[in-house]
């Protein structure tokens, strides 16, 4: 028997093999898909929205037999469903040989951008015989499927469809129907009306159909309206947070999707750089005016070690976990040498940095192209004279991170565009006096901590002197940083900024848990001033002051650290992160709800899906501060807030709340109103805690740092909405402040980010003389290791040459925050201008450009969808040194992704939904002790 060659062709010409395959192809990697998430979602979950996960796969199953896959379909049918059938399967075999070599997913947005890059071809042939074999195996299962398949699809299909016509018929009461009119009654059916035997003539399969009787056709009918409304209800009520809507992707929708919203910079979707990250030291020259010194050090040769051929290094053994195969580094703070943190990064034939930190992961600042100090600035004017005459005591630290807090709300202003959004929503002037009396007391403890005027002084009489007050005489209180800007949108990776004095990781969520945190956290460092190093040499400084201390000085005693908080921290691996940043002892919801809990039971029930409100930790800090005191121990305690959290509830019996936007029958209830209620419950909470650090005897020796996370936009104010991919500026202006009763007021307006919290905390507690002379001397060596710098000195920033010594700097301070929740967009901005530029990273967000200077509520930004554009429109509107700022703050952009993947030393994709389930497992979701809570 010869072999036919056309045989094959003949076979798959018939739509029966194309519609096999084609279901088979897409369904097989859909099972795949939904089994390498199950893990992502708690059982119930998976179950109770499983059948809107196959949603798409049963409206292709339907939509392609009906329209595509006809038995009589011309030739143009033929093609088209030969071209979807070879195309999905091809698609289908690259998902599942990738899943098969990696046990990751193929991220499709991003597909076009490997192929373009160095390699790309031959990623794509090393991977084409297990694609091969794949498909292989995709077309047997069709084959042996074929015969019966298509036939019992039609007939399945046929008996809904006769269901549904004889029900119609008989709500008709139709007895008569004329045969032509209803080509899908039997032959046998016009003959009789008995039960209708489902086996169809011999060869009849497809033109013959059959008719159920009036039960049947009712029975059927009824089923498939009752499924279709369940699945259309559970759609519509499925929450759109990933990974649902990522679940509920088939092939070949999700290619369409891919191709219709494609990124604008697909490669960051990737767990890899296509081509090596550089440092466009050039155009950063160029822009700041050839000013740079030629003995610069991260220009230096012995910062690189020339151009690098090929993939990374790492490329070829990444981790399961997606953090990089190296050993990570240590807990700990770091060794003074910063060649220790990585090798030295590479340099391209332009000088341009290769992959920051040659992909090992860590930190050196000798080479960071970013690096500025401020450390050999002397210490501000209004400081220096107050340590010269008395110092500060500093026994403990409360760093106090306010939730979704925004700038304008610490305090609020009058005239300022909160207040002008407030007084827009009242007609009357005369309701203007009312809401000034209800606003002066929205923010009154955020006002006289800050210092700053809120123009509603004449009504400070109505407010409620506190006794802590007085410990605060005129003109101390601290320092107030007016220009701080978070470092990411995303409260657990601002906590790792603001404890940690390093920049997040930008990918979805707190991966930065699935390795060692690149610098040591304040917390580690306190347990190492313990136990401090005894050697005077590691810091070149002169200078330090070497006075011993006795026994009983308390600069000789332990540190303790401790976490608390009201709610969960079992949201997105809360708890590994207390952990990773070095946080011994922790208080959340977990304990405040035991029953063995000191203080149980809980004074208020949970006021939010989170936990409980702020006021059941009182009595838990102040023991932290009384068994302290009793102890002799030193308290680093930091408290995380979470009422302005959504849903903005406070307590029902909270009795402060008021309304503040005027409430119209034909507008909904606004969330903004809501949110100022919870600002002034934390506004309230706030000197709760000063009162009872007053109390207790311990407000005098206590540094209290606080911050915002990060900020919230509102459409009263902002006319946008969100933290979560929104580029908005009051996502990211927060308060930042160091309050000490012994510290004189100073405003510092320099802008600068929560990177800045640790350093200025250490040199605050050198130079108040708080610690003992080897603890000085371990913090002295540990400070210029740190990207951040100290907000108690002139803001005169140096860069390291060569030789060792510093030269006067030729920038400012860039800033990259991170958008909500972490992989899709990025902020950048710098401290020499007041432009922004919004960078989408693997998401379909446009471009976009600021100038706060003459848009301070970003309500006319420049919006464009590719580069080109976008610096064309900014050239006309602002001007050649916007455009060229923009230019270079994109390629910085760019370099700063990468390089912050190769500090934290993680290779894993950016977005969530591009993971697998074990991956996703605990990201962005609480935690649950059952498999049946959801």
């Amino acid at each position: 028997m010869l072999f036919n060659p056309l045989a094959l062709v003949q076979a798959f010409w018939r739509p029966k093999n194309q519609f096999a395959l084609f279901f088979v192809s897409y369904f097989l990697a859909k099972l795949l898909h939904l089994g390498s998430h199950a893990s992502s979602l708690p059982i119930l979950l998976y179950i109770l929205y499983f059948p809107t996960f196959l949603l798409q796969d049963w409206l292709l199953l339907v939509i392609s037999k009906t329209f595509i896959y006809t038995q009589h379909g011309g030739i143009y049918r033929k093609v088209i469903g030969c071209l979807l059938a070879l195309f999905t399967a091809g698609c289908a075999s690259s998902q599942i040989a990738f899943f098969a070599e990696t046990g990751g997913e193929i991220q499709w947005m991003a597909a076009g951008r490997v192929l373009g890059g160095s390699g790309g071809l031959g990623l794509l042939l090393s991977g084409l015989p297990a694609v091969g074999l794949t498909f292989g195996s995709l077309s047997t299962v069709a084959w042996i499927i074929t015969p019966r398949f298509y036939d019992a699809v039609d007939l399945v299909l046929a008996r809904i469809r006769a269901s549904f016509c004889r029900v119609y018929a008989l709500l008709r009461k139709t007895t008569n129907i004329d045969e032509a009119k209803a080509p899908l009654i039997s032959l046998e059916e016009s003959r009789s009306s008995s039960p209708v035997d489902l086996e169809p003539l011999p060869g009849t399969m497809s033109t013959v159909k059959t008719t159920p009787p009036p039960r049947t056709a009712i029975a059927i009918s009824f089923t498939t309206l009752i499924a279709a409304i369940v699945v259309i209800i559970l759609q519509i009520v499925r929450p759109k947070s990933p990974p649902y809507a990522h679940m509920s992707g088939s092939i070949p929708i999700t290619l369409i999707e891919a191709a219709w919203f494609q990124p604008i910079n697909s490669e960051f979707c990737l767990a890899h750089p296509v081509e090596q990250s550089i440092f466009p030291f050039e155009r950063f020259a160029n822009f700041f005016n050839n000013t740079q010194p030629h003995s610069w050090m991260p220009r230096s040769p012995s910062c690189g070690r020339g151009i690098k051929k090929g993939p990374p290094e790492w490329l070829e053994m990444p981790g399961d976990d997606g953090s990089s195969a190296r050993e990570l580094p240590p807990h700990g703070p770091p060794k003074s040498d910063s060649s220790s943190h990585s090798p030295s990064p590479d340099h391209g034939s332009d000088g341009s940095l290769l992959g920051g930190d040659g992909h090992h992961g860590g930190y050196g600042p000798r080479c960071d192209p970013l690096k500025l100090s401020n450390l050999e600035a002397p210490i501000t004017e209004k400081l220096a004279h107050r340590l010269a005459t008395k110092k500060p005591k500093i026994r403990n630290i409360l760093l106090l991170t306010l939730e979704s807090t925004r700038k304008d709300m610490f305090p609020l202003k009058k005239g300022s565009r909160a207040y002008e959004a407030i007084i827009s929503t009242y007609s009357s002037s005369n309701a203007t006096a009312e809401l000034d009396a209800k606003l002066a007391k929205l923010t009154a403890t955020s006002a006289f901590l800050s210092g700053e005027s809120t123009g509603f002084e004449s009504h400070e009489e109505l407010m409620q002197e506190k006794p802590w007050k007085a410990a605060f005489k005129n003109g101390m209180g601290g320092l107030n940083v007016k220009g701080a800007v978070t470092q990411a949108a995303y409260t657990l990776k601002s906590l790792v900024s603001s404890h940690c004095g390093v920049e997040p990781l930008p990918v979805d969520f707190t991966e930065e848990t699935k390795g060692s945190i690149y610098q040591a956290c304040l917390p580690q460092i306190l347990e190492q001033l313990n136990h401090p190093w005894n050697d005077t040499s590691i810091h070149p400084k002169a200078g330090v002051e070497k006075t011993p201390h006795g026994e009983g000085d308390y600069r000789n005693t332990e540190w303790t650290s401790t976490f608390i908080q009201s709610v969960t921290d079992q949201f997105d691996n809360q708890d590994v992160l207390n952990d990773r940043m070095g946080f011994k002892h922790t208080i959340v919801e977990a304990q405040i709800s035991d029953e063995r809990s000191k203080h149980y039971p809980p004074k208020q029930p949970r006021v939010n899906y989170f936990g409980f409100p702020e006021v059941e930790t009182l009595d838990y800090l102040r023991d932290l501060f009384v068994d302290g005191m009793q102890q002799d121990k030193r308290v680093f305690a930091s408290h995380l807030t979470s009422s302005p959290h959504h849903p903005f509830a406070t307590p029902n019996d909270w009795a402060g709340r008021d309304t503040y936007l005027k409430q119209n029958h034909w507008r909904p209830h606004d969330p903004f109103d809501d949110y100022l209620n919870t600002i002034k419950y934390q506004d309230e909470w706030i000197s709760d805690i000063f009162e009872m650090l007053h109390e207790v005897g311990a407000l005098q020796e206590t540094l209290v740092v606080m911050t915002g996370d990060h900020g919230l936009a509102f459409t009263a104010v902002d006319k946008s909405t969100s933290a979560v991919n929104n580029g908005h500026v009051s996502n990211f202006a927060v308060p930042l402040l160091f309050l000490h009763p012994d510290l004189p007021r100073i405003e510092v307006s320099t802008s600068t980010t929560q990177l800045s919290v640790l350093p200025t905390i250490l040199d605050l507690l050198i130079e108040t003389d708080s610690l003992s002379a080897d603890a000085a001397s371990t913090a002295h060596a540990l400070l210029p290791l740190y990207q951040g710098n100290s907000l108690i000195r002139d803001i005169d920033f140096s860069v390291l040459l060569e030789d060792g010594s510093e030269a006067p700097a030729f920038f400012q301070p860039f800033h990259f925050s991170a958008i909500n929740p972490g992989g899709s967009v990025l902020a950048i901005a710098d401290a020499s201008t007041t432009y922004r530029l919004i960078l989408p990273l693997c998401s379909a967000i446009p471009l976009r450009f600021t100038d706060v200077s003459t848009d301070p509520g970003e309500l006319q930004p420049i919006i464009a969808w590719t580069m080109e554009e976008l610096v064309a429109i900014i050239k006309v509107s602002h001007g050649g040194r916007a455009k060229d700022w923009a230019i270079l703050a994109e390629e910085l952009g760019r370099w700063w992704v990468w390089n912050q993947r190769s500090k934290w030393g993680y290779w894993g994709v950016a977005r969530s939904t591009g993971r697998g389930g074990a991956e996703r497992s605990g990201r962005g979701q609480i935690k649950h002790k059952h498999w049946w809570e959801t």
